[in-house]
């Protein structure tokens, strides 16, 4: 392990990554479908002679710049500085197994933010086919940067075929890629169809909903429909150790059926906006719409992420940053020998000596409880607060001393979520050692 721990109190540091990316998600998602529906509708106003639609549609275009670009800007820079501090292992690997994917997208992405500016800022001095062009461009620039970036994350849940040996194009056309290209897709259409109609329902008179309305729920219902082909062909792929977390961890079930129930409301909402038009958009049931929509995609990243353990990439790195084929070092030297930043805390906080840190069983009590704390930040704190999330102290209280040492002795059996003990057996009876004093009520 190259890197230090950032420990979060309470929530965890890996937690941290989802409070800034789903709002991203949310928003970025809406970048997408909202490019391809206000390309749509610009045409359609422009080929109609429909300057009242024109209007609404940069009034709308000026929302959707503010909100996608702005926002969305500032946290896609702070996914970047949290799972550098959460994660820099899983960061460290995805930014060079993927040097031409992110260069590919970073040169798209200028393309998106030019066209976008472009669309809305020009909106007087293109001519219609112009204006009209600057839409699709922005369009197809924003899917194409969608596509660029699933291929990334579609691969920290399935790796295939892919060693570190092969190129990127098996990294990048990983076996989810295609499922969860449809799923993201039909999200941006399902979701950005609810943005527009909690903007209609503040900005727009109700002569323009009526009409707005049912050409954004054809959309939306497109992309449900994407939905449900991507999700049979993701649940197809997903790894076994995946799908048994889906099925045996609790939480990922109550997350599994509030995106089946949130995403079969928008359904229906979107075939109702189809028949009966803008009659019962109106801004407490567009907003109610709004959330739900963004109960659906955090269920479903919450997912995505939840089923990856005890992987942060499938197969490749360890939840706690360890890569599958240092595991075996790791077992025969010890976590700490390979370790630098530990290293260095357990020699200037606790004043141990190198040798020491060779066979920590072999130190006082109270000085072995402490490595085996340093131990528990390494190897379990970025699944595990002490109290909170996932909260150690309240899992182990009714066990015994010999079951806490069972569990920890047959880790990845215990939970197959959990990975493999990653250090030797001094260090393993060190974190025995922790464990007990939590049991007991504290070190």
């Amino acid at each position: 392990m190259e890197y230090p721990v950032w420990v979060v109190p309470f929530l965890t540091a890996p937690m941290l990554i989802p409070l800034v990316a789903i709002p991203h998600v949310i928003v970025a998602q809406f970048a997408v479908g909202g490019g391809f529906l206000l390309a749509d509708s610009v045409t359609w106003a422009y080929r109609h002679r429909r300057a009242d639609i024109l209007a609404y549609l940069r009034d709308l275009a000026r929302f959707f710049v503010l909100l996608t670009i702005v926002f969305g800007a500032v946290t896609g820079v702070g996914i970047w500085w949290t799972i550098g501090l959460t994660a820099p292992e899983s960061t460290s690997a995805l930014i060079h197994v993927f040097v031409f994917g992110w260069a590919t997208e970073w040169v798209v992405f200028v393309l998106e933010i030019v066209s976008a500016f472009a669309f809305y800022y020009l909106w007087d001095r293109l001519r219609p086919r112009e204006h009209m062009a600057m839409g699709w461009i922005y369009a197809a620039s924003a899917w194409l940067s969608l596509v660029l970036i699933t291929g990334i994350t579609s691969f920290m849940l399935t790796t295939g075929r892919w060693t570190p040996e092969r190129d990127f194009f098996t990294a990048f056309f990983n076996p989810s890629f295609l499922p969860q290209v449809l799923i993201r897709t039909g999200g941006s259409l399902a979701i950005a169809a609810l943005w527009i109609g909690v903007h209609l329902s503040f900005r727009a008179p109700e002569p323009l909903r009526e009409e707005m309305v049912p050409r954004l729920s054809r959309w939306a219902m497109a992309g449900m429909a994407l939905i449900l082909v991507g999700g049979l062909g993701y649940f197809a792929v997903l790894p076994d150790h995946a799908r048994l977390n889906m099925i045996r961890a609790p939480l990922l079930l109550i997350m599994t059926a509030l995106n089946f129930g949130a995403t079969l409301i928008a359904l229906t909402a979107f075939g109702l906006g189809h028949l009966r038009g803008g009659r019962w958009i109106n801004p407490p049931e567009a907003l109610l719409m709004l959330l739900i929509g963004a109960v659906a995609i955090t269920s479903g990243e919450f997912l995505r992420e939840g089923a990856r353990k005890p992987y942060r990439i499938e197969g490749y790195i360890f939840s706690p940053g360890v890569r599958v084929a240092e595991v075996p070092t790791l077992q025969r030297d010890g976590l700490i020998a390979h370790s630098p930043w530990l290293q260095r805390y357990l020699q200037e906080n606790l004043g141990l000596p190198e040798e020491a840190l060779r066979d920590p069983a072999r130190l006082p009590e109270p000085l072995k409880v402490r490595v085996g704390e340093a131990l528990y930040n390494y190897h379990c704190a970025a699944c595990h607060a002490l109290d909170g999330y996932n909260g150690m102290r309240p899992l182990i209280q009714p066990w015994t001393s010999e079951i806490i040492a069972d569990a920890v002795r047959h880790l990845h059996r215990t939970n197959p979520a959990m990975p493999p003990w990653l250090g030797n057996e001094a260090e393993r009876e060190a974190l025995i050692a922790y464990l007990v004093t939590l049991q007991k009520g504290g070190p």
